[in-house]
């Protein structure tokens, strides 16, 4: 298992594997809805978290904060799964972009080693 799998429950996974059967090939304002495909693949180790842009990242987690905003907003829908489920991912999604910033500082500096000017 890894991190990503051991961070949510089996009922949250069950849940993500709803919507994601739910919203194949849906598509909001022209951009497909891509956040529980890619959640499930990462869950389910198709995708690893590193390899997605900070695009990809920043897209999934406010695609998938939007459906559960629209679902959280029906009186007759309980949303706390999903709101379980956009906590986590985003803790994730925090996390991962905080490497991604720490490896690009670290790069920038090993690149400017020698280089007289600092640049």
């Amino acid at each position: 298992m890894n991190k990503t799998t051991t961070c949510f429950s089996e009922e949250e996974i069950q849940e993500i594997e709803e919507f994601k059967d739910g919203t194949l090939a849906m598509s909001v304002d022209g951009e497909e809805l891509v956040c529980f495909r890619i959640l499930h693949d990462l869950i389910q180790q198709r995708i690893v978290i590193t390899d997605l842009s900070r695009t990809e990242l920043l897209k999934s987690y406010a695609q998938l904060k939007g459906v559960k905003d629209t679902f959280a907003s029906l009186d007759f829908v309980d949303a706390t799964i999903l709101e379980s489920i956009v906590g986590k991912f985003r803790r994730l999604i925090l996390s991962e972009l905080a490497k991604k910033v720490q490896t690009h500082q670290y790069s920038r500096r090993t690149a400017n080693v020698g280089d007289p000017r600092g640049n």
